[in-house]
């Protein structure tokens, strides 16, 4: 009878030992993997990652030879005198958006260095307004979109353009209507032959950018999509 009884307690004791180890395991804490700190929400990230990798090949073939030939072409002066002048017409987004988000101290200073531009500083060619001490504000309707709590969206790479988001391209659209409506109140239909003009514009904006496709490694897309989303949301809460 005692034998028996031993024999019972250790098939016990054998057949409890899995269990116990079971009981282990399911008491250790579980190991909670860690989201990548460059994740943003990218429900198109396919989509994405193709248009990035055509915008790289069409920077590298056509748009930085002709960045090239243009700093070959134009002096320090002159590219920066093209800056000036394209940065002017944009006060006109800035203007509008520091309205409509209720901004009168960013609006009345905004008029006052288009004003002050425009006419002393020859079209905008020259900058004087900074020189007097007037700020120079960063705001378009993407911002305006953000002021008043609409959310980013999805993280969008538009062809030949780079990085957006569905509310910032849709600022995008917004201010260059505008922009297209105020030339054409001002010119008639000579605003037709100065839209011309934004090949231009797009030229010397890269020209002053000096990111450069393919020198941030092997996470370059997550670097450029983190970074522009932060920075738009940055500007947002400024």
């Amino acid at each position: 009878m005692k034998s028996l009884i031993t024999t019972l307690l250790t098939a016990a004791i054998l057949l409890g030992m899995p269990a116990a180890g079971q009981a282990q395991e399911k008491s250790e804490p579980a190991v909670v993997q860690e989201a990548n700190p460059l994740d943003r929400w990218d429900p198109l990230g396919g989509f994405n990652r193709r248009i990035y990798r055509f915008n790289a090949k069409f920077d590298q073939w056509i748009v930085m030879p002709l960045v090239r030939g243009y700093r070959f072409i134009f002096p320090q002066f002159a590219r920066t005198g093209f800056q000036n002048f394209f940065s002017n017409i944009d006060e006109v987004t800035v203007f509008s958006n520091s309205i409509l988000q209720l901004a009168p101290e960013k609006a009345v200073g905004t008029l006052a260095r288009t004003v002050i531009n425009t006419t002393f500083g020859i079209a905008g060619l020259l900058d004087p307004a900074t020189r007097v001490g007037l700020t120079a504000y960063n705001e378009d309707f993407g911002q305006t979109l953000g002021h008043y709590g609409v959310p980013a969206g999805p993280y969008l790479v538009v062809p030949l353009l780079g990085p957006s988001s569905l509310r910032e391209g849709t600022g995008q659209i917004a201010d260059r209507l505008l922009i297209w409506g105020v030339e054409y109140a001002i010119l008639g239909d000579l605003q037709y032959v100065f839209s011309a003009l934004y090949p231009a514009e797009i030229l010397v904006s890269r020209n002053a950018t000096n990111f450069i496709y393919g020198e941030l490694g092997p996470f370059e897309y997550e670097l450029v999509r983190y970074f522009f989303m932060e920075y738009r949301e940055a500007l947002v809460d400024d």
